[in-house]
């Protein structure tokens, strides 16, 4: 190499190692820079409309941009704009096929708009991703148990857990998925470690309540859906005391509770069926010298039939009663 090229082909060098000359960024990528910058200060700053119109800039500009895709997704269903969100979602996933983020989020705006079945399918492409994450696994577990499959969420239920053992909501999946595949001391194991990690949602309670009543923990059944009803009173929760106090043999509680469950719903079955069959008990343990008691009860159990007839059992009693 004569001298006079050397010092040439040096600087060529040193600018493509520093990255100078030509290879900056382009003109067109300083404007996708610019809008996402722009769309992240706008969030923010809580100015949701003003975010989503950088970002359609971003995409007009490239419309293959999986962050910007992402980014409308998550302010349209935040926004409880769910076909909206699913629609920038199913962008991102054919743009970055193996996106776990995109493949969960999917997952997670089907399962929030009811389609629990198509929740799990995307939830699985999102696991097979990332194995170990704990939303996903927690959350496919609670598809799985929305479609009543507590079998095929329990791994998943298991191992959320196990990934975050501080995860209240976690836990009260796992004590779901036991109670479901009716193993309930497991349940209530559960159910204890959530309660542990703070106070229970009121759902979660009634899980609980539940799980000790199959068990025959009465009593323990009646305190938790007593401290329920003192701070969200409901007719499930009403109607669960009162059966736990019927099978105390505490009939003229039960009814109460029965009673002030059909004050919430005038149509819950089981607070109609239960109220029938304390109004009976009472009747003849009162040597069936109060007619009320008797019409009151068929009347309980005939408008239960009427509101679902598919009851053999009720039926039956009615037959049994109807000359009483």
């Amino acid at each position: 190499m004569t001298p006079s090229l050397r010092p040439t082909l040096l600087l060529a060098l040193t600018l493509l190692v520093t990255g100078c000359g030509t290879f900056g960024p382009t003109p067109k990528q300083k404007q996708v820079d610019k809008h996402l910058a722009d769309a992240r200060e706008f969030r923010e700053q809580g100015l949701d409309d003003s975010s989503l119109a950088a970002l359609s800039l971003a995409l007009e500009v490239n419309p293959k941009l999986t962050e910007a895709h992402m980014g409308m997704g998550e302010i349209f269903r935040e926004r409880g704009d769910y076909n909206l969100a699913l629609d920038s979602y199913e962008a991102a996933v054919a743009i970055e096929p193996n996106n776990f983020k995109a493949h969960y989020y999917l997952g997670l705006t089907n399962q929030l708009t009811g389609d629990a079945e198509q929740a799990v399918q995307t939830y699985l492409k999102a696991l097979a991703i990332s194995p170990q994450d704990f939303l996903a696994n927690r959350d496919i577990a609670s598809a799985y148990l929305q479609l009543g499959e507590p079998q095929k969420a329990l791994p998943y239920a298991r191992l959320a857990t196990k990934v975050n053992p501080e995860s209240q909501p976690a836990w009260s999946n796992l004590a779901a998925t036991y109670s479901l595949m009716g193993e309930y001391e497991k349940a209530i194991d559960a159910y204890r470690t959530a309660n542990e990690l703070g106070e229970l949602a009121d759902p979660v309670l009634l899980g609980l309540a539940d799980a000790h009543i199959r068990l025959g923990n009465y009593p323990r059944a009646i305190n938790t859906l007593n401290s329920l009803i003192l701070s969200s009173p409901s007719s499930t929760a009403h109607e669960r005391l009162g059966y736990a106090l019927f099978k105390m043999r505490r009939f003229e509680d039960a009814l109460d509770q029965y009673e002030n469950a059909l004050q919430f719903d005038t149509e819950d079955i089981a607070a109609l069926n239960g109220a029938g069959a304390c109004y009976m008990t009472l009747y003849i343990e009162g040597e069936r010298e109060n007619r009320f008691q008797s019409e009151r009860a068929k009347e309980c159990w005939r408008r239960s039939v009427q509101l679902y007839p598919d009851q053999p059992r009720i039926v039956d009693l009615l037959s049994r009663y109807s000359r009483i």
